[in-house]
């Protein structure tokens, strides 16, 4: 995905030597789109704006919230193999994987976004717990900014930036969340993220229905 956004960049420049303005619009999929449908007004929960600076350009994507799709089953093997390796884990055909995701701090982690993650964490912690075959990571690009959440969970430093480049290809604020069942089926959930009762329902509902 780093690729196609670097491709994008390079076919940018070349349409700035024959003076066209420094902005760029892509969708979700980082498919161009016009500056109109990048502004078209849908619902906050369901899509938001970000704007990437990169030297004298800027890259607007309209983001999807939430997202669904399948990860080839090697990469769901590398998961497994990578962050599960020292903790003696067994794995069935029924098992879900949660993966909550930090990318490190930005204008959205701030003390009290943190502070919220963490009340909400000791709020539903046993709640998620008993999820049957629920396996739960959390994940971090970098560890600046990450003490402000305290002790209870155990954050792992993304590997090789597996997590990252599978799930998360740019930057979105407040980091997000993934859930994986064994066949690589997953829904994933992609800026301001919090811990919260909603995502134990989907998590549920996704268990029962699969991401289709």
């Amino acid at each position: 995905m780093k690729i196609i956004i670097t491709l994008l960049m390079v076919s940018f420049y070349s349409l700035l030597s024959f003076g066209q303005k420094k902005e760029l619009y892509v969708n979700d999929n980082f498919d161009h789109i016009s500056k109109a449908e990048f502004n078209k007004k849908y619902s906050e929960s369901l899509y938001y704006n970000l704007r990437i600076k990169s030297d004298s350009s800027y890259l607007n994507v309209k983001v999807s919230r939430s997202k669904k799709g399948r990860i080839e089953l090697k990469i769901l093997f590398s998961i497994k193999n990578i962050f599960y390796n020292n903790k003696s884990e067994e794995f069935s055909e029924k098992n879900l994987f949660l993966i909550n995701y930090y990318p490190g701090k930005d204008n959205c982690s701030t003390n009290g976004y943190k502070l919220n993650f963490k009340t909400k964490h000791n709020q539903y912690r046993n709640k998620f717990e008993k999820v049957e075959n629920l396996k739960q990571l959390f994940i971090y690009k970098t560890n600046r900014g990450l003490r402000g959440f305290g002790n209870e969970m155990d954050w792992q430093p993304d590997i090789n930036n597996l997590i990252e480049s599978t799930f998360f290809p740019i930057h979105y604020p407040c980091g997000g969340f993934v859930v994986i069942d064994n066949k690589g089926n997953y829904i994933s959930g992609r800026g301001e993220y919090c811990y919260w009762e909603g995502l134990l329902n989907g998590i549920k509902t996704f268990a029962n229905n699969g991401y289709k």
